[in-house]
């Protein structure tokens, strides 16, 4: 008896969603795609400071690849996440239970202080697009927009 509740304690621990490791794959990213870099129509450069990204605002046009280079300039780590208002704000609700977790989404840069990364980007919608640093302590300050012309 011994040798089968255990088995089925672990199993009931790590089978729901409320105890499966924090990502933002759960994240709706229905505002565009990973892009390709040979296919980027262009080069946006971000810089992120301790309080703010530099530019926070952001014109594109739909259909539109970008290349972000993305330069941690703080003292800091630092995130970039692009996604709706909505989804920001729940990988932030996730990263303040879980600050140290990695992730490896299309929609997602890390960056150490003085760190500099790419994310490329296709835009399919036009739109509202949000961007954030959603690390405990930096979603407040650290966010920015990015308007998504129709082509």
């Amino acid at each position: 008896m011994k040798n089968r509740i255990i088995p089925l304690i672990i199993s009931v621990l790590f089978s729901g969603d409320g105890y499966a490791s924090p990502g933002y794959a759960d994240i709706d990213v229905n505002i565009g795609k990973p892009g390709s870099i040979d296919k980027a129509d262009r080069v946006i450069k971000l810089t992120q400071v301790d309080n703010m990204f530099l530019p926070a605002e952001i014109k594109v046009s739909e259909g539109e690849t970008i290349q972000f280079v993305i330069k941690n300039g703080g003292n800091h780590k630092h995130e970039m996440l692009i996604g709706s208002m909505a989804d920001l704000k729940k990988a932030a609700g996730m990263r303040r239970t879980n600050p140290d977790a990695a992730h490896a989404e299309a929609n997602l840069v890390q960056l150490e202080p003085g760190e500099q990364k790419e994310l490329i980007w296709q835009f399919t919608k036009a739109g509202v697009i949000d961007f954030a640093c959603p690390l405990p302590g930096h979603f407040k300050k650290m966010r920015g927009k990015i308007f998504v012309e129709k082509k």
